[in-house]
């Protein structure tokens, strides 16, 4: 290749040398991985016999909607297990359903912030129960959900957000797309389908709680019981919502012929789906993680697994032998 020196007195111009730290946040994973938990299910469908785990294949589409491709991460896994999915991956979901909190949720949410904390960006998000599991791991506090007694009557519901003053500048909105936050906080696009969460004055008087995360939409349940909807962890890339985008693309489900949830599935409310599922996985895309091998990553991602036609909340779900890695 041959280069042509241009003196100084002809042309005049500066040139800026990207850091190493720069030249990385220039570039893009266009091949970016989510691992995905599961959870344990009592299933008599496909292969499950009554006890093995499942997925919701509600959230693994999202996430493929947006140009990701997705990893089962297996409830049990032991701690090797997750030390070498965590270096193969390139972000972490914490998925909604009904389950106790696992250790091996804790082991990745203090994986994720050791490695941000050295300057690898590893990006977490949690939706519905995964919101939960991202309080309890805050805060180590297996009893920080509310309410303590009964439960919120916050089941089929579909609502706008009531945002704080913190949300326009928020990592997660202040970026979006003209349209997105307004309809967020005008239509019914946010479909809550959760018994437990936490209280806005239980968050706020946390300390370990609030001086992590950084309050971007409230709520009210049925009884107007007020609870946080949305929330980002002020210094990581760690982002949850108590709500539900993806229900509103990819869950439909009647019953007597009527919904037997009460998604919406206006245009609007699919842009806000696809805001969120494109939104994390760009942050994904920020990470350079992979596995040791083509082989390696084929061998765990989702493709591997067939989904079964499930019910009545999730039209589809994949199912896994407890054993799975």
């Amino acid at each position: 290749m041959k280069f042509t020196l241009i003196s100084s007195l002809s042309l005049s111009f500066s040139v800026h040398v990207l850091s190493k730290n720069e030249m990385k946040n220039e570039m893009k994973n266009e091949w970016p991985v989510i691992g995905m938990f599961t959870q344990p299910s009592s299933s008599s469908r496909s292969d499950c016999g009554g006890d093995c785990l499942y997925l919701a294949a509600s959230y693994v589409k999202q996430i493929e909607s947006a140009g990701a491709r997705v990893v089962p991460i297996n409830y049990y896994a032991t701690e090797d297990q997750l030390d070498y999915l965590f270096k193969s991956l390139n972000g972490i979901f914490f998925v909604g359903g009904s389950a106790s909190f696992p250790k091996s949720a804790q082991y990745l949410f203090d994986r994720t912030i050791q490695a941000n904390d050295l300057g690898d960006y590893m990006p977490l998000w949690g939706t519905c129960l995964g919101f939960e599991w991202l309080l309890i791991a805050a805060s180590q506090d297996l009893d920080i959900l509310d309410p303590k007694t009964g439960e919120m009557d916050a089941s089929n519901y579909s609502i706008p957000l009531e945002f704080t003053p913190a949300a326009k500048k928020s990592k997660l909105f202040k970026d979006a797309p003209a349209g997105v936050y307004e309809i967020l906080a005008t239509k019914n696009v946010t479909m809550n389908n959760h018994h437990y969460g936490i209280y806005t004055e239980n968050f706020q008087s946390t300390k370990s709680i609030s001086s992590f995360y950084d309050l971007l939409s409230v709520n009210k349940d049925r009884k107007g019981v007020e609870f946080v909807s949305t929330m980002e962890a002020f210094n990581y890339p760690i982002f949850a919502t108590q709500w539900h985008p993806e229900k509103n693309t990819f869950e439909w489900q009647r019953k007597n012929g009527a919904p037997y949830e009460a998604i919406n599935h206006s245009p609007e409310a699919i842009y806000i789906a696809q805001y969120t599922a494109n939104f994390f996985v760009e942050q994904s895309r920020k990470n350079f993680h992979h596995f040791s091998s083509d082989e390696e990553e084929d061998k765990h991602l989702i493709f591997n697994y067939h989904t079964t036609r499930s019910g009545p909340s999730f039209v589809e779900s994949y199912y896994f032998k407890n054993d799975f890695f």
